[in-house]
Formats: structure tokens, C-alpha cells, sequence
């Protein structure tokens, strides 16, 4: 599969609720003898890291997306921010490692999974 063609699962869909945002340390933090802190900055861009939880709806949707997280979380590819609805290139922070899954039985007894994961990606 080409790096330039990946995207995220369109049958997985990622939730606005508990959405966050947040800049990586972009600094190099250097103490002297007298007690005060050097602060410089380390890259002339930073990452952003963004958690979200993507809800994949059933057993077989669940198992197409570790397959899909194998193969493809921990490269670059297409994502659609919920807040917004623009375009991204992101990828999975700690790759397919960087998911946890947990599991919704619903009352009619069909589960669904949620998927914790942290996204990040240069100049959302």
C-alpha cells in the first residue's frame, strides 16, 4: 500500500466529545549553578497532539481496524478533524501500541468499541 494513498477507516467514526488539542514541547530546558532555567526552542515547528475517541461499530469493524492500525498507525495519512471538517495529516502516537480499546454491550446485546488514541500531526 502507498504512504501517499493512506487514509483513515471511513467506517470508523471519530467523536467531537472529549476532542483535545495540545502543542508539544517544542523546548530544551537547560538549568545553570544559580538556580535559573534556560528555555530555547529545539525545532522551528512542533507537532500537535490530538486526543480523540473513535467509535467502531461492531465485531467486524473492530477487527478491520487493528488490521488497519497494524499495517498503517504508525505512518502518515488523511484524517478529517471532527471540530472542523478540514483535512489533516496525521498519524497514530506509539502506532497500533498507542490504542486502547474497551468494549459497549449495548441493551439489544451488540457491542460496539471505542478507541482511546492520541493523534498527531505538523501544522493542524
Amino acid at each position: 500500500m502507498s504512504q501517499a494513498g493512506l487514509v483513515w477507516p471511513d467506517y470508523v467514526a471519530t467523536v467531537a466529545d472529549g476532542y483535545a488539542v495540545a502543542d508539544d514541547s517544542n523546548v530544551a530546558r537547560t538549568p545553570f549553578d544559580d538556580g535559573f532555567v534556560r528555555q530555547e526552542r529545539r525545532f522551528a515547528s512542533a507537532l500537535t497532539a490530538l486526543a480523540i475517541t473513535a467509535i467502531i461499530d461492531g465485531d467486524r469493524d473492530y477487527t478491520r481496524f487493528r488490521a488497519w492500525a497494524r499495517d498503517c498507525a504508525h505512518r502518515w495519512f488523511a484524517w478529517t478533524a471532527p471540530e472542523t471538517g478540514t483535512l489533516h495529516r496525521v498519524r497514530v502516537r506509539g502506532g497500533a501500541g498507542g490504542i486502547e480499546y474497551t468494549a459497549r454491550v449495548g441493551g439489544d446485546g451488540r457491542r460496539t468499541w471505542e478507541a482511546a488514541l492520541t493523534l498527531e500531526g505538523a501544522e493542524l
